[in-house]
């Protein structure tokens, strides 16, 4: 009877994780007016969820904005004092964020806002491979082989970079000025 418990119990918490993870996806792809009447109908659970949703989004956002700009910062430097072995290491921890947290988190949130570029490419073992504008500009294993194999492209990398999360974060503006006006109950 205790085993039948805790299989009931475990089937239990799936059916709510997974009815968790529809009702979120189903609400994420509501327009922000049918989220409205969704919330103004009485869910005030919605409203919660979203402003939470809204807050996780700003906090991923200027985490990776950070790193971004310190990324740019010491690309820049690099570009115009030359290569050094301090600049190398920095570049180092940079791209180790970046791998780890990049592919997982911020990829596929950024996408839609990006433009794509055939320059945006790395040296690969069988030639350039093809990646996004951030991937380019983290993917290359030392600041010396980003800047040999650039070929004149990190400038026009960095506006599209600076042009995707520049979108990225108006719709977070607009979500969060979304949640924070306050919701009439009929």
């Amino acid at each position: 009877m205790k085993q039948l418990r805790l299989h009931l119990d475990l089937a239990t918490r799936r059916t709510r994780r997974a009815l968790e993870r529809r009702r979120r996806t189903l609400f994420a792809e509501l327009t922000e007016t049918d989220r409205r009447k969704a919330i103004a109908g009485g869910d005030a659970y919605l409203l919660i969820r979203w402003r939470e949703d809204v807050k996780r989004s700003r906090a991923l956002f200027d985490s990776f904005f950070d790193q971004y700009d310190s990324l740019v910062g010491l690309l820049c430097l690099a570009a115009h004092q030359g290569i050094e072995p301090h600049l190398e290491e920095e570049y180092r921890e940079r791209r180790r964020w970046f791998a780890s947290n990049y592919p997982q988190r911020i990829q596929r949130l950024i996408e839609p806002y990006q433009v794509r570029d055939a320059a945006d490419s790395v040296p690969g073992i069988w030639g350039p491979r093809s990646c996004d504008v951030f991937e380019a500009l983290y993917l290359p294993s030392t600041i010396g082989a980003m800047l040999e194999t650039d070929g004149g492209n990190l400038i026009g990398r960095m506006i599209r970079a600076q042009e995707a999360l520049a979108a990225w974060e108006a719709t977070i503006r607009r979500e969060e000025s979304a949640v924070a006006t306050p919701i009439r109950y009929h």
